[in-house]
């Protein structure tokens, strides 16, 4: 059977919305696609939103072919077809634009809002946050309404959208089921990721780079404590181990590090979960000292954590930490490395080493005690803006600048003891963290970027040293206020924000970052893993395969029967505005003296009403005739109506 309202003309309206609303959904992909694919596609819209009032520009089918080659060829000029999601979804918005220009009926708008959909959906393959599904959901709300008009013969917005809103409303409790109890993935869904990662701590260190590192305001990433958190002396995340150095440039070593062996330790007293903002790098960070590594990651034999891929997206990983432990081992091989000095080494700084050692008869924690003192007496400067460094940055800057970071406080110190014949090397990672007060996780920040060194104590293993905390104690207690640091002279520690507007907004911040968590973790990154421990809550850890699936069947019927007996229940009666006019008229007439019957029509009560009062015939004789055009006409014009509710509130009878 053909469908009539199918066939009907498009009304101007609905297709000039539509075209509208498909350009803002384009956009987020401005990011993500060349930008002779987002033209095209755009030319494509304004050429059809040209034609709503100008139908002989509607391309003839020849052109169409030909635009529709080009288009093609685009395509695979543009992406290269490396890329099987970028190439498909370039190929998808050139289509849905010439899609566009063979709209003629109502059917084809069909096609085109399901292309919508489909456009809507590829946003998510590259950029999963919430800000943008919030965007995206009004517009596939918005797609919708379009959609539910399309089955009308005249476009009524206001019921289109109530139409829509019952429609998501009953659909609600089968998808948050759908959600919560379909078989999860071992990773979440969209696990597909992006070549582009933000900044952070790489494999290797030149002088200046924590610095510039440290500039930043970014999350690096989030912790979740089991119990309560460490104190903050304690919260040092490792990072990469650096060995050997040229004097400016540190790295960790032309060969591997081999992997540490597993061995049976108690069980951590530190658990918690760490959500990572992506870098592009292989390192995860972790609690000083990592004893129980997460699935998918290894330690290595510097003790630092080490992922089998790199991390492209926002990775979330369980870890456990004991911060009494350290690591243990040094090789004859690691002892060289320990020890290597860069080719040029001044006079003056191994005179300096060696009037520690000797002070120190070799121990090598009272040789560190030495140069920490030194640090600590000297008029040294803890600053973002150290200034350069020449061809002999250690000794300029023990004895020139005495202005540096943290990275310059640790590679002197670890060169020095290095000289003294004490081994040692650099640890990068952050050291802080910051509570969300408006959640139950920590945030780490670019700006607690950091680079301490180790020690090698016989009989004790590696041994933590943290130079900077010699000449800034407050850097361990206190965050960095990047930007009064950047203007000042020297590092700036944070205070609490002052003044009303500071704290609204400081809040407002913290709230943001607790529903982006939260976001993430329960609908980006709810993976099988996650889904467990949800059900475990309820009691339902033991729920599997065929018993998840069975859950999943019974909660569905569940669901769809609540919605039904909802819509089922009796829902209140609304009185017609024009009959509760008609009501407040015929009081009137009734305080006046007039005793209308409920069956007689308004032609018979205004008459008794006119003969009763002659005074006010004009104005019952209005009123009348509104009445009668409002209740029998076929539309009800809103101007009428209020006419009619003027007239019969200024009305005023008097009888002769």
């Amino acid at each position: 059977m053909r469908d009539a309202v199918a066939a009907l003309p498009i009304p101007g309206r609905l297709l000039g919305a539509l075209l509208l609303l498909l350009a803002g959904l384009m956009a987020p992909h401005a990011a993500n696609l060349d930008p002779a694919i987002l033209g095209f596609f755009y030319i494509t819209a304004l050429w059809r939103f040209t034609a709503i009032q100008h139908a002989h520009w509607m391309p003839r089918r020849w052109l169409l072919l030909i635009m529709m080659l080009g288009a093609l060829a685009l395509v695979v000029i543009t992406t290269g077809l490396a890329d099987g999601r970028v190439a498909g979804t370039a190929l998808l918005v050139v289509m849905l634009g010439m899609k566009l220009l063979e709209v003629r009926a109502r059917r084809d708008i069909h096609i085109t809002v399901f292309l919508g959909y489909f456009l809507v959906m590829t946003q998510f393959l590259y950029d999963q946050s919430l800000w943008l599904a919030a965007y995206l959901f009004l517009g596939v709300v918005a797609l919708t309404v379009i959609q539910v008009g399309l089955n009308r013969v005249h476009v009524d917005l206001r019921l289109q959208v109530r139409h829509t809103g019952s429609m998501l409303a009953a659909a609600l409790p089968l998808a948050t089921v759908m959600f919560l109890l379909f078989p999860r993935l071992d990773t979440p869904l969209w696990a597909i990721h992006s070549a582009a990662a933000t900044t952070g701590i790489s494999g290797d260190m030149t002088l200046g780079d924590i610095g510039k590192l440290t500039q930043s305001n970014e999350v690096a990433f989030r912790v979740r404590f089991d119990d309560a958190a460490p104190p903050p002396e304690q919260r040092y995340w490792r990072g990469p181990v650096l060995w050997q150095t040229d004097g400016r440039h540190w790295s960790a070593g032309m060969r591997p590090v081999p992997t540490a062996r597993s061995a049976a330790h108690a069980p951590a007293p530190l658990r918690y979960e760490v959500t990572l903002e992506p870098t592009g790098e292989y390192w995860l960070f972790g609690l000083d000292l990592v004893v129980d590594a997460p699935d998918g990651a290894h330690l290595n034999r510097n003790a630092a954590l080490i992922a089998q891929q790199r991390i492209h997206k926002r990775h979330s990983y369980r870890a456990g930490s004991d911060p009494a432990r350290r690591p243990d081992g040094l090789s004859a091989a690691e002892r060289r490395m320990a020890l290597q000095l860069p080719s040029r080494v001044s006079a003056r700084v191994r005179a300096l080493a060696q009037r520690w050692q000797d002070a120190g008869s070799g121990d090598p924690r009272a040789v560190s005690n030495q140069a920490l003192r030194h640090f600590r007496e000297q008029p040294f400067v803890y600053t973002l803006a150290p200034g350069t460094l020449g061809a002999d940055p250690v000794d300029e800057f023990l004895f020139d600048t005495r202005r540096g970071f943290c990275e310059h406080y640790a590679t002197s110190y670890v060169t020095l003891m290095r000289i003294a014949g004490v081994p040692a090397r650099v640890v990068l990672g952050y050291q802080g963290a910051e509570r969300n007060p408006h959640a139950e996780h920590w945030v780490v920040r670019q700006s607690d970027a950091h680079a301490w060194a180790e020690i090698w104590v016989p009989g004790e293993g590696w041994v933590r040293v943290d130079p900077t905390a010699a000449v800034a104690p407050e850097r361990i207690e206190q965050s960095i206020d990047t930007a009064r640091s950047q203007a000042g002279d020297r590092v700036v520690f944070a205070t609490a924000a002052d003044g009303l507007l500071g704290g609204l907004w400081r809040n407002a911040a913290w709230i943001a970052d607790a529903v982006d968590l939260g976001w993430y973790r329960w609908v980006v990154g709810f993976s099988a893993l996650r889904q467990q421990n949800l059900l475990s809550q309820f009691g339902l850890s033991d729920l599997k395969g065929v018993a998840l699936a069975i859950a999943l069947v019974i909660a569905s019927a569940m669901a769809v029967a609540v919605v039904y007996l909802v819509a089922r229940l009796p829902k209140p009666v609304r009185r017609d505005p024009l009959q509760t006019l008609w009501q407040r008229f015929v009081d009137k007439l009734q305080r006046a003296g007039l005793r209308p019957r409920p069956w007689q029509g308004a032609d018979t009560v205004c008459g008794e009403a006119i003969q009763r009062f002659p005074a006010a015939a004009d104005q019952l004789v209005a009123i009348s005739r509104l009445y009668v055009q409002l209740r029998y006409g076929r539309r009800r014009d809103a101007r009428q109506m209020s006419a009619l509710r003027q007239r019969i509130r200024v009305l005023r009878l008097r009888s002769s």
